[in-house]
């Protein structure tokens, strides 16, 4: 990892992907809401990870981002677990 001004690059399999303060806060959020809903729905990491790229949760948390932020990451759960009834699962 190295930075540079008010940026962060990191490798990720031999590419450099470049992580502004957004896209961290963004990265930050995807991983305490994955946690939580582990904890929550009683599910391994496997298991979850493959419910939220399948359900696009991954995307809907960037894509909404800026509204989301606005929220405890318990109230974005709870959005994320209605997103998902909604789709028909049940978590």
């Amino acid at each position: 990892m190295e930075e540079c001004a008010n940026a962060i690059y990191i490798k990720n399999r031999g590419e450099r992907i470049y992580m502004n303060e957004r896209n961290i806060d963004i990265e930050d959020m995807q991983c305490w809401v994955f946690r939580m809903a582990q904890t929550r729905w009683k599910m391994p990491a496997k298991k979850c990870a493959k419910l939220f790229k399948e359900y696009d949760i991954w995307e809907f948390i960037e894509e909404c981002y800026d509204i989301l932020h606005l929220n405890s990451y318990n109230c974005v759960l709870n959005d994320i677990e209605v997103l998902l009834k909604n789709k028909g699962v049940t978590v």
